[in-house]
């Protein structure tokens, strides 16, 4: 049986950058050509950037139309003016759907993006075609009651003097190693070139716009009822997340989506794509066919 990275490397494709107007300001894309299979749109999470999928970025462009942008205030789409917030970014992400992908899309979002994913299939039904969440936020309120410190430290960042602070101590290189080790299971995979990566954002802009979207975090969660989602759906957890385990999965299926599959990638952390993108693969390509294939009878 062939690897997920060996599948269709016989197939020429290219990806591309490009910057695309948005809602509000330009937005970054990467984009794959030529069109074929099904278009899957790759949202990232807080604090990351398009280049965090690049581990499984081949894969599935070999097989299907991969499309990846920078949520704004993030990686190297604009900082508007105004409150972040999951419905701001739901909107940009349908007009790139509208205007770019030009029909409905596989959403595929990490963490913060599950919540922003969820929030476009909701809010736009007739631009997604089916919904992959990896290891989504949004339900840690319906996993358990806020902690007298997760409720200090949300005070804090909210303060207009201690959030500049606190952002000033961790808005740089060392800052983001923390934060990657803190979410990666497997340490190894947390590089000097990870970092750099991770870093680039803000040393040019500075980690304002972070701190923007950190003051919104009490409502950045999901408030799904079941019925709401009807697209096919599939939850993807890496099984050692000691920040949103994979308990929260059964949570989003049992209480929001009920017809959401759910599958469980053993020796992985937060970011399985990255930390394990084969069995990664393994999981999120033969249901994109399957998914295909549905549509194709359809």
């Amino acid at each position: 049986m062939s690897t997920p990275t060996e599948i269709n490397t016989t197939r020429k494709f290219e990806i591309r950058e490009e910057y695309r107007s948005g809602p509000d300001g330009l937005m970054r894309v990467w984009m794959s050509s030529p069109v074929q299979g099904l278009p899957v749109l790759l949202i990232h999470g807080y604090g990351a950037l398009i280049e965090h999928w690049r581990p499984v970025m081949r894969a599935i462009a070999g097989e299907q139309t991969l499309y990846a942008l920078d949520l704004y205030y993030f990686g190297y789409s604009a900082r508007p003016a105004g409150r972040p917030s999951r419905e701001r970014w739901a909107a940009q992400a349908a007009a790139l759907i509208r205007n770019t992908i030009g029909r409905p899309a596989v959403v595929v979002g990490h963490s913060m993006g599950g919540v922003v994913s969820a929030q476009l299939a909701r809010a736009y039904p007739d631009l997604v075609h089916a919904l992959v969440l990896v290891n989504s936020s949004g339900a840690q309120l319906q996993a358990r009651p806020l902690s007298t410190f997760d409720r200090f430290m949300l005070d804090a960042i909210g303060s207009p003097l201690i959030g500049e602070a606190l952002a000033g101590v961790f808005g740089n290189r060392w800052g983001v190693r923390q934060g990657l080790l803190s979410a990666y299971h497997r340490k190894e995979c947390v590089t000097p070139e990870l970092v750099e990566l991770f870093s680039g954002p803000l040393r040019r802009y500075g980690a304002g716009s972070y701190l923007k979207v950190s003051r919104e975090f009490a409502n950045l969660v999901l408030d799904l009822t079941p019925g709401e989602i009807k697209q096919p759906t599939l939850l993807i957890w890496g099984a050692e997340d000691r920040s949103i385990p994979p308990a929260h999965a059964e949570i989003i299926r049992q209480r929001m989506i009920p017809h959401a599959e759910i599958k469980i990638i053993p020796d992985s952390g937060h970011c399985p794509f990255d930390e394990t993108p084969a069995a990664f693969l393994d999981i999120l390509l033969p249901w994109l066919r399957k998914v295909g294939e549905q549509t194709v009878v359809a």
